[in-house]
């Protein structure tokens, strides 16, 4: 079965996270863009398009993974699957995310799972590369 690389940008600030990401998200199954902050996040996403899926950390210096959503929810046209990944399970994260609307990934991360989950949500939200 042939697919395309499933274009994901992934923004984390935690170096060990990062290296797991890139580990897990390799090519020839995705095409992988990784951020360190919520800035490169927005202007790595200022071209429509680009990306099938964003992988947002919910705790990151300066905008953090929830702002970025709800950024990227605010420009017109947006309907790209965000997922936040984050330890918190509060009721003020639970509102934040039902507003915006995105997925939530429980930190730590079941990095075996993680591709087949990222196919799936693509499958699920109608945008699957």
């Amino acid at each position: 079965m042939s697919m395309t690389a499933l274009r994901v940008l992934a923004a984390d600030d935690d170096p060990t996270m990062a290296i797991l990401l890139r580990a897990v998200l390799a090519a020839p199954d995705f095409d992988l863009c990784l951020v360190a902050d919520g800035d490169a996040a927005l202007a790595a996403c200022a071209e429509p398009g680009r990306f099938d899926i964003v992988l947002l950390d919910v705790e990151m210096p300066g905008r953090d993974g929830l702002q970025v959503a709800a950024e990227l929810r605010r420009r017109d046209g947006t309907d790209l699957p965000i997922v936040l990944l984050t330890g918190r399970e509060d009721a003020a994260f639970a509102a934040a995310l039902a507003a915006l609307p995105a997925r939530h990934l429980a930190k730590p991360v079941n990095w075996t799972t993680l591709p087949d989950q990222l196919r799936e949500w693509l499958r699920f939200s109608g945008n699957s590369g």
